[in-house]
């Protein structure tokens, strides 16, 4: 059997957080019969039978970067009648919302993106993001954003028919709950018995444990009054002590058996370089009319599996055939899921073409594979002029990494000058090498070796803690949102050509702490 990267299923009607290991944030899910369907970051699609194994199935990046709407953040899915809708903002400059529509959600194809305009403001100057479609009971559609404000929407949900109002006041964030601010976000919503439930985020998703929150607000008509839950927040991280940090931007699910869950992100404490991870829950419903998370669920022990779900093949292979590209997401630049014409999948491997003169303005490739603690080992050929390596990357000043070039190994950590000193380097008289990097307690270290087998360290390693969002690397790196430390490979040189004969990611301790 083909190992894969983590999987929650503990294989005894358990699963243990996360969903998915990685920088996998703002999920939007639905179901549909027995299938769950659901978007996160890079408009990749993913499928389930049983909320807690994934399998990706496409991307639509292709698509929406010729419309200028390349790099979508906290989407939205949505289906009436027999049309499917995704909602999204996208273009880091232009924070353009667009809309797709298909009659298959599992084969496509997508309507090209609808370009509904640029994101609204309030009179506070807040901007209006993060789109939920929702209808009334007269199958009217409406558009909810940030801050509680609302766009009534065409019949066919492509255009706006009106500017939008603010139904409900923020939610009272208590002051013993340290946040960046207020930020109302994330709505998404759900119709039972009588009323409209809607969720929202609120804290800030990128700041202090405690940040990140769940609150709930219910209403008869979608135009309010709404009303607060009395049981906010629904999910909340009270103590930087806790595992699970800044906990927030949630979407309801129900399963075919009635059962409830909620799916949001997450920081995992100690690994903020790993991402906002997929985190899921179980809610119940109370006499009064309200959900909650029960008072026995606790995040990081193990929950009790969905009834009656059936499994599909989890995430991505951990040692991945080079003779192609895979899965959705499964190889990423840094900047996109596309894989650029200077990476090229063949018989004996993976070709790269080199660029720039350090891994920062390499341009490396990715892996889509996270780990509390993991070893990453590949197996190189270089021609002259041409280095490559292994790497552990989150932005292009944020990144670690061990390469061969022209008879000599180096490594690499973030803009450090000395690392380029020969005293640092270790000469090879091969152009064939084998690298690893060994992941463990925020630590990456660096290897070589002719065979595989018997390994070297140079005693040249990067510490990886900062590597991560919560130390600003969105605001010096704005062209993605994908800010999680991946292993990946890369080439660098002013000539020839660099191959990848082997690639493989060896799991050190499967469980999170």
């Amino acid at each position: 059997m083909t190992l894969r990267t983590r999987c929650a299923d503990q294989g005894n009607g358990t699963y243990v957080n996360p969903i998915l290991f990685g920088h996998y944030s703002d999920p939007t899910i639905l179901r549909d019969g027995e299938d769950y369907y659901m978007i996160l970051g890079e408009a990749v699609f993913w499928h389930s039978q049983d909320l807690v194994n994934w399998e990706p199935m496409y991307s639509l990046y292709d698509q929406l970067k010729k419309y200028d709407v390349q790099h979508p953040w906290a989407p939205d899915l949505a289906k009436h009648g027999d049309t499917y809708y995704y909602y999204a903002f996208a273009n880091s400059k232009k924070h353009l919302l667009f809309v797709c529509t298909t009659k298959d959600i599992k084969n496509g194809p997508w309507s090209d993106p609808v370009i509904m305009g640029s994101a609204g403001f309030t009179e506070e100057g807040d901007e209006l993001i993060d789109p939920a479609m929702t209808f009334d009971l007269n199958g009217k559609p409406y558009l909810f954003m940030s801050k509680n404000c609302v766009y009534p929407l065409s019949d066919d949900g492509l255009s706006y028919t009106g500017d939008f109002i603010q139904v409900a006041d923020d939610p009272p964030v208590p002051d013993t709950h340290e946040i960046e601010g207020i930020y109302t976000e994330g709505p998404k919503l759900t119709y039972r018995n009588g009323y409209y439930y809607l969720m929202v985020a609120a804290g800030g998703t990128i700041g202090p444990a405690t940040a990140h929150g769940v609150y709930a607000y219910r209403a008869k008509d979608i135009m309010g009054p709404w009303e607060l839950s009395p049981y906010n927040p629904i999910v909340h991280t009270e103590s930087n002590k806790e595992t699970w940090w800044t906990k927030g931007h949630a979407s309801f699910i129900d399963t075919p058996e009635g059962e409830w869950y909620i799916l949001y992100h997450g920081v995992l404490k100690d690994y903020l370089e790993q991402g906002r991870m997929l985190l899921m829950e179980p809610i119940e419903w109370t006499e009064d009319g309200w959900f909650r998370v029960p008072a026995w669920v606790k995040t990081d022990a193990p929950l009790p599996m969905p009834k009656h779900g059936k499994k599909v093949e989890h995430g991505y292979p951990l040692c991945p055939d080079l003779t192609n590209s895979g899965l959705a997401d499964q190889w990423s630049t840094p900047l996109s899921v596309e894989i650029t014409d200077r990476f090229s999948f063949k018989n004996d491997g993976l070709h790269m073409t080199p660029q720039g003169d350090e891994l920062n303005n390499s341009e490396p490739l990715l892996y889509s594979a996270g780990y509390i603690s993991y070893e990453v080992e590949a197996e190189f050929k270089v021609s002259e002029g041409a280095g490559a390596g292994l790497t552990l990357f989150s932005a292009p000043h944020a990144c670690c990494g061990i390469a061969l070039k022209d008879g000599f190994i180096r490594c690499f950590d973030q803009d450090k000058p000395l690392l380029k000193k020969r005293f640092n380097l270790r000469e090879w008289n091969s152009d064939t090498i084998f690298l690893k990097i060994k992941y463990v307690g925020n630590v990456a270290s660096h290897w070589y070796s002719e065979d595989g087998i018997n390994w070297t360290k140079l005693n040249i390693c990067a510490y990886v803690a900062p590597y991560c969002a919560q130390a600003g690397l969105l605001s010096t790196f704005t062209e993605v949102q994908k800010i999680w430390l991946r292993p990946g490979v890369f080439s660098y040189g002013d000539k020839g050509e660099a191959v990848v004969k082997s690639f493989k990611v060896i799991p050190l301790d499967e469980g999170v702490k």
